[in-house]
């Protein structure tokens, strides 16, 4: 457990994840506007371990790195008009959950942050651990900023990645 923020270790999890997953992919599709998943999952994570950093008490932060790049992991575009993407935004959770595992081994606090990540949208899941608490809180922000800020958003972390 860290109080620390390292934008190092953040970046060296970030390559980890996209080395041993489809992560990049997720570019390819739209969230929130003009934000496309990937840049929206890594603001994600990149706020939520600096905020985590903030409050001075301990995280798991490369746990909580990892839940938050994977909390939005499916590939198709929910925004499209798609009969089959009804109920899309209390559903995509598991998606994601089921997609991650495929793929990488999880922690139970990586899953816990994935599948909690809507609440209370999905009001059976809340967030069992601090790290899934503060993801489920920077994604509910990361969402109103891409919507309102429909040009370019986190230009310091587009350029990253």
């Amino acid at each position: 457990m860290a109080k620390r923020w390292d934008p190092q270790k953040f970046w060296g999890c970030y390559e980890e994840v996209t080395e041993r997953s489809n992560l990049r992919a997720m570019a390819g599709y739209p969230q929130h506007g003009n934000t496309c998943r990937l840049l929206h999952s890594v603001a994600v994570a990149y706020y939520s371990c600096r905020l985590a950093a903030m409050l001075g008490i301990a995280f798991h932060m490369r746990e909580m790195a990892r839940g938050a790049l994977l909390h939005d992991y499916f590939f198709y575009d929910a925004q499209d008009g798609d009969p089959a993407h009804k109920g899309h935004w209390s559903r995509h959770p598991e998606i994601a959950w089921r997609n991650a595992r495929q793929e990488l081994e999880l922690t139970g606090r990586e899953e816990d942050i994935i599948r909690s990540h809507m609440f209370p949208v999905t009001l059976r899941r809340p967030p069992r651990c601090r790290e899934g608490a503060v993801v489920t809180l920077v994604d509910k922000g990361c969402s109103v900023y891409e919507f309102f800020k429909r040009k370019r958003p986190y230009p310091q972390l587009a350029s990253r990645l």
